[in-house]
């Protein structure tokens, strides 16, 4: 309710939404006018053949990465459209002159990225600083960017910056499984150049803590153990494995580490034996590296595969009759 100059008092209003105005229901007093509806707008333009009934939002989102924010003008041939097709080419023609080729580019990288995370289901700090990690290379004069694999090879590997910065555990193989079709050589090689330019560019956060990461064995045992389908106990005795682990040392990477020790806990299970083959598809490590690992592990396996799981007479029978021909 608003108050009426005329009514001297306060009444009900409406506004008429084609006009801006706000009229009072009583002796029609226009109170205000202009008025700004900060509600989104939902706006379509369909075709007149009603084809097309999605509404959708007028433009996109700005972009603080983009020097235009992301603000522009694109055109289009159009069949229906009233300018001639000779002015249309020369409208063309001249946006084509002053039209941003890297900053096109850049966009397409960020389009590369946001799909990217959307198929790993990461969170959307990971897709602004991804971004941001490539916005880098379009600043940097001596490293441009590069359109086809090494475009998607540098998202790829900026993903993978993004995640180890923000303690996110995904490892290159995933990534590359959404990097269309792009080697992990690549992926890797983008890597090692997002890391010069960072160290470059003398940015303490990352330079001190994104290139020296290492992933903890202790982030990927939840996600292995689901794909697994283990049981809390199961689980609850590798998470405790793997903490051991860390004491002794084990000159294995972790998921190396992480999958022996899975693989061990299911040899001394006592409910269902997962084969090999199954663990090496869980943990993306091979069967044989799974199987070295284990046998490198074996001396150390009475003090860090938990008591309450197994005695150590049940991981000497278990275990002791090596592992390399299991």
């Amino acid at each position: 309710m608003e108050t009426c100059l005329d009514c001297k008092k306060a009444t009900e209003t409406v506004i008429d939404l084609r006009t801006g105005d706000t009229i009072c229901t009583e002796c029609s007093l226009v109170i205000s006018d202009h008025y700004i509806d900060d509600c989104q707008e939902w706006r379509t333009f369909a075709n007149d053949d009603n084809s097309d009934q999605d509404p959708n939002r007028v433009g996109a989102p700005t972009n603080p990465l983009l020097k235009s924010g992301g603000i522009g003008t694109i055109i289009k041939e159009n069949t229906f459209s009233s300018v001639s097709k000779n002015d249309l080419l020369g409208l063309s023609r001249a946006h084509n002159l002053v039209r941003n080729k890297e900053e096109d580019l850049f966009k397409k990288a960020c389009d590369a990225i946001k799909r990217m995370t959307e198929d790993l289901d990461l969170i959307s700090g990971v897709e602004f600083r991804a971004c941001e990690i490539v916005s880098k290379f379009d600043v940097d004069s001596r490293k441009k960017l590069r359109r086809g694999k090494q475009l998607t090879a540098l998202c790829s590997a900026s993903v993978s910056t993004a995640c180890r910065e923000l303690k996110l555990s995904r490892t290159l193989k995933e990534i590359s499984t959404v990097a269309s079709g792009v080697s992990l050589k690549d992926i890797n090689k983008a890597s090692m150049a997002i890391k010069r330019l960072l160290r470059s560019d003398q940015e303490e956060a990352v330079s001190d803590a994104a290139p020296q990461v290492i992933m903890k064995t202790g982030e990927l045992v939840r996600r292995f153990c689901s794909k697994l389908d283990m049981s809390e106990r199961e689980r609850k005795a590798i998470r405790e494995a793997v903490e051991m682990a860390e004491n002794f040392d084990i000159r294995r990477n972790p998921k190396s580490v992480l999958a022996a020790i899975i693989f061990m806990i299911c040899q001394l299970s006592q409910t269902k034996r997962r084969p090999i083959a199954e663990i090496a598809l869980a943990s993306e490590v091979v069967e044989n590296t799974i199987k070295k690992s284990a046998n490198d592990m074996y001396p150390y396996a009475s003090k860090i595969i938990p008591k309450w799981y197994a005695s150590e007479e049940d991981i000497i029978k278990s275990l002791g009759g090596g592992l390399i021909g299991t």
